[in-house]
């Protein structure tokens, strides 16, 4: 096939093709060049072959992830000098090899058409010399005039970064540094100022605590450093060694998360009692330590006393080796969630403010103080530079904000793209990305990581570090500030080289503890009749800065499973009370507040799991970012399914945010849902929801599917294990012999009891196999192409509350494949080493074999949905063949990764050892829950699983044989 000029849209129709070419990198990078051809250039080897470079060869580079504060450690893997797969980095202390979907989602990011290539004026292009002129005009006026100068930004974790900041606002007489963070932790940082004298967020160590006790606190999905705390959470819960810790984790929450889906007990609890039972902890807790808290306790229902006394003395009985952690954001709850971990000795042992993290310091009450500053009739600010954050956007009354731009003297963006607070600026300074640029990160106290470029910059960018110092008069790049800040050259070599450096800083002072119980007052409650707000952020959109990339977009929510949306999370009681069904749109309105009345409207969710109080939306849609998907003009609002009539996805729900005391409050505001008599289609992945089998059709005796077979901590432990999980017996073969492997037998095992569900294995296999999107429309006609799936069910249990179980499903490589008895044309075939492949140019679309294969693992490519674009191209991996229409697709296990294993092993004259192959899921996996190796090797780590007592394929009794094998969900109950 040759290049043609894209179509241009009919006025009469717009088909498939030209919605794509509409969208533009929206897609495009998502999904490559589909089977055009590049033209032709010549190549020419270079004289002198690069140091450690082949042409052709895969290399790596070590940074560090920017896409949030957590500074996961990354492996840029770089091909002919490009960028085209993240990954963890396995030494770093933080990330321990793991990576969420957000982190490995950002290279997307490199290749946008829409970043800025240049610094801008009122709008329009100009150059450095010039904007650094005029910004230094204007500088010299607001000192003339005695103004002050505000500097928006999110966390800085950056020390480089940092003292450019100091010694720029020093210059001025009255300047400050004020941090926002969409996911706040401001309260714990206020709190612990005032039980600790320092403003300080510890450091969780999961690794080290055997009770948890989470209190809306998502922290293996959102919260903080959800990479890190996975890794620690999964390092303490073995259940296979005799004798090795398994803490027990219990979860109090409003709406069901990713950690509350984990979580071995989970207590459903309204917004208004969640600070009723930390109080009520702290005050048994305080009986326990002979200690008078005179705390006057709101009142809890009988059954959720009853929960929380019973937890205080096991925590009592876990003194040292526990863990309390809140996501409240208010200052008094977590003054009392500090006294519980002081009273409990966990402070020094599993919370670490010695050596605190750097990771969140937002400080929500001065961001609500320059709000009102800003706002006022005569603002004494004359210059306001926003760095990491959008605050129009992301800030309640945002219109109002985006007024008092307009009337300051001076206002800087350093977006790299234009958002709603960029396009108001006067001056926008872009940043490059970051796989562009050098930089350096300290998350953590004492741990150091750096940036360092893996492609050349495609525009003229700077840095936020550079850009200061050129208005101070001292213009230097990056390479240059970075040696400045460390010295040591030893150093920076070594942690350009490991990715990671650790230094001896000196401890945190910390003052004598101390916690006033009367400063925390509980919330309201809400008013009769009406609801409790919850806002949250989802794993892949974490806030709106993510939202233009359509990989997060298409990201099945591991537990909604819908995508391209927000929605009205309902319980089902609660839903059948409004009258409302899924898809029903309705109206959330709040009234009470500062604000005024605010409003949005989204489609209702029906959330099993949820508080029948509870009504929760997830933030960070309706952005401008997500402009990019819609198509050319209102005539098509009807055929734009993508995007809603505003030309966004989803809509944004920052108006119901509130300020109030010393936190931007997120939750528990009162809200009625109003029906509005209208219908909205969603988009999901799954409708299959229940392990339960429906009446009718369960033989005697059955109640559940054996899709995910799960057992207690207790019931493994016990002689002769769980007899639940003993083989099915043996059935009969109908076919005459097995296959023969005389080399490698490839296969994998997922412990299930170790996966979060956080679909960082979804993207990661996404990015690896140049898997396409294909929009919002496609996912409701059951069209998605993502070659693996997380699946995930309900397991309703005795009492109300549900279970919730994960499951991926991926291709299973069966030694007796369906698939392969029924292709007409032998496109799908089984290889000697025990893989199921897929030859494309034989397959002709019969889809014969998807209808026979069990585990419905199988893409049918539908339509040739690249668009050619040379720039977005370059994030396709060049190992993995990208599919036209018309052929069946899915997981290969990586087989482009087993051949360059065996290529290397070759060229060291050695035989594959384990851990030379790692699968793109298996080794972004946060939680470590997947083994992928040599079934013929008995030492293997797969091997060892397989026969470890927890192991079980799907569907065993169909006689496929599976290579991909399961071990049971244990909780500790």
């Amino acid at each position: 096939m040759t290049r043609q000029d894209p179509p241009r849209p009919d006025a009469r129709r717009l088909d498939r093709r030209a919605f794509l070419v509409a969208t533009g990198f929206s897609f495009a990078g998502a999904v490559g060049a589909g089977c055009s051809r590049a033209p032709e250039k010549r190549a020419v080897a270079p004289a002198i072959q690069p140091v450690e470079y082949t042409p052709g060869r895969s290399y790596r580079v070590a940074s560090t992830c920017a896409a949030c504060s957590a500074g996961c450690g990354l492996l840029v893997e770089c091909r002919d000098g490009r960028p085209v797969k993240l990954e963890g980095n396995p030494g770093h202390p933080l990330s321990r090899g793991g990576l969420c979907p957000v982190g490995q989602a950002s290279i997307l990011g490199l290749y946008d058409r829409q970043r800025l290539r240049g610094p801008r004026i009122a709008g329009a292009e100009s150059t450095w010399k010039a904007v650094d002129a005029a910004i230094g005009e204007r500088l010299a006026a607001i000192r003339a005039n005695g103004q002050g100068i505000r500097l928006l930004t999110g966390t800085v974790t950056s020390p480089t970064t940092a003292a450019w900041i100091r010694r720029f606002l020093a210059s001025f007489a009255d300047a400050r540094q004020v941090v926002f963070d969409p996911g706040s932790c401001s309260a714990i940082l206020a709190a612990h100022s005032r039980t600790h004298g320092a403003r300080v967020l510890p450091r969780y160590r999961f690794d080290k605590a055997e009770l948890v006790v989470g209190i809306d606190a998502d922290f293996l999905g959102t919260w903080i450093s959800p990479v890190e705390f996975t890794a620690g959470y999964t390092a303490g819960r073995d259940p296979d060694l005799p004798g090795a810790r398994f803490s027990r984790h219990v979860q109090f929450e409003s709406r069901l998360s990713v950690t509350g889906a984990k979580a071995d007990t989970r207590v459903i609890v309204a917004p208004s009692e969640r600070r009723g039972v930390v109080g009520r902890l702290a005050s048994r807790i305080a009986g326990l330590a002979g200690v008078d808290l005179s705390l006057k306790l709101p009142s809890l229902p009988q059954r959720l006393a009853a929960v929380v006394d019973e937890l205080a003395t096991q925590l009592w009985a876990h003194r040292g080796a526990s863990l309390v952690v809140s996501g409240e954001e208010e200052v008094g709850a977590q003054a009392l969630g500090n006294f519980v971990n002081h009273a409990l000795g966990n402070y020094g042992r599993t919370l670490d403010v010695a050596h605190p993290s750097r990771q969140r310091a937002g400080d929500d009450a001065a961001v609500h103080a320059l709000v009102e500053e800003l706002t006022a009739s005569a603002p004494g600010v004359g210059a306001l530079f926003v760095h990491g954050a959008n605050p129009v956007y992301a800030l309640p009354g945002g219109e109002r904000l985006a007024e008092a731009l307009a009337r300051l003297p001076l206002v800087v963006s350093f977006a790299p793209r234009i958002d709603e607070t960029s396009r108001r600026a006067h001056f926008v300074c872009p940043e490059p990305h970051d796989l562009e640029a050098w930089g350096d990160v300290e998350a953590v106290a004492g741990i150091v990581s750096f940036l360092q470029p893996a492609i050349p910059p495609f525009g003229d960018t700077r840095t936020l570090a550079e850009s200061l110092a050129a208005w101070m008069g001292e213009p230097r790049p990056m390479p240059e500030l970075l040696p400045a800040q460390w010295p040591d050259r030893a150093f920076r070599e070594r942690v350009l080289h490991d990715g990671y450096g650790e230094i001896e800083r000196a401890p945190q002072a910390i003052g004598e503890f101390t916690v006033d119980a009367r400063e925390a007052d509980a919330p309201e409650a809400p008013a009769a009749g009406g609801l409790a707000l919850v806002l949250y952020s989802t794993v892949g959109i974490r806030d709106e800065a993510h939202a233009g990339n359509p990989w997060l977009q298409e990201l099945p929510d591991p537990i909604t499973k819908m995508v391209w949306d927000n929605y009205a999370c309902l319980s089902p009681a609660a839903a059948e009370g409004i009258g409302v069904a899924q898809g029903d749109v309705v109206r959330v309105e709040a009234v009470a507040g500062a604000g005024g009345e605010t409003a949005v409207e989204l489609p209702v969710l029906v959330q099993p799991g949820q508080h029948d109080g509870v009504v929760a939306v997830a933030l960070g849609y309706g952005s401008e970012g997500t402009r990019r998907f819609a198509d050319l003009g209102p005539e098509w609002l009807d055929k734009r399914p993508t995007v809603n009539a505003a030309g966004r996805v989803g809509a944004s729900a920052t108006p119901l945010l509130e300020f109030r005391a010393e936190s931007l409050r997120r939750a528990g505001r009162a809200v009625r849902v109003v029906p509005t008599g209208e219908t909205r289609e969603l988009a999901g992945t799954q409708g299959h929801q229940s392990i339960a089998v429906p009446d009718g059709l369960a033989p005697a005796g059955a109640e559940r599917r054996p899709l995910v077979q799960q057992t207690t901590l207790a019931a493994l432990r016990a002689p002769g294990g769980d007899p639940a999980l003993a083989a099915p017996p043996a059935h009969g073969e109908l076919w005459p012999e097995d296959h023969e492997y005389p080399g490698h037998r490839w296969g994998m095992v997922i412990d299930l009891s170790r996966c979060t569900g956080c679909s960082a294995c979804v993207i990661a296999c996404q990015i690896e196999n140049n898997v396409p999107v294909v929009g919002k429309d496609e996912v409701r006609r059951n069209r998605e192409m993502h070659w693996l799936r997380v699946d995930r069910y309900y397991d309703e249990r005795p009492g109300g509350g549900v279970d919730v179980l994960h499951q991926p499903m991926m291709c299973h490589h069966c030694e007796r494949a369906p698939c392969e008895t029924v292709c007409p044309l032998l496109a799908t075939v089984h290889s000697e080493e025990g893989l199921n492949q897929q030859v494309y140019n034989r397959c002709v679309g019969t889809r014969y074999c998807a209808n026979n294969c069990p585990y419905k693992v199988r893409r049918f490519n539908w339509f040739e949905y690249p668009w050619p674009d040379p720039l977005a191209n370059l994030v396709l991996n060049p190992d993995v063949t990208v599919r036209s229409r018309g052929v069946m697709e899915k997981c290969s296990l990586c087989v482009q990764r087993i051949q360059e294993a065996r290529i290397d092993a070759q060229a060291r004259g050695a035989p594959l050892a384990e851990g030379d192959i790692q699968t793109a899921c298996q080794q972004s996996c946060p939680a470590g829950a997947i083994a992928f190796g040599d079934r013929n090797d008995a030492g293997s780590r797969v091997s060892r699983l397989i026969r470890g007592a927890r192991h079980y394929r799907v569907l065993e009794e169909l006689g496929v044989r599976p290579a991909v094998g399961y071990l049971a969900v244990v909780r500790n109950r």
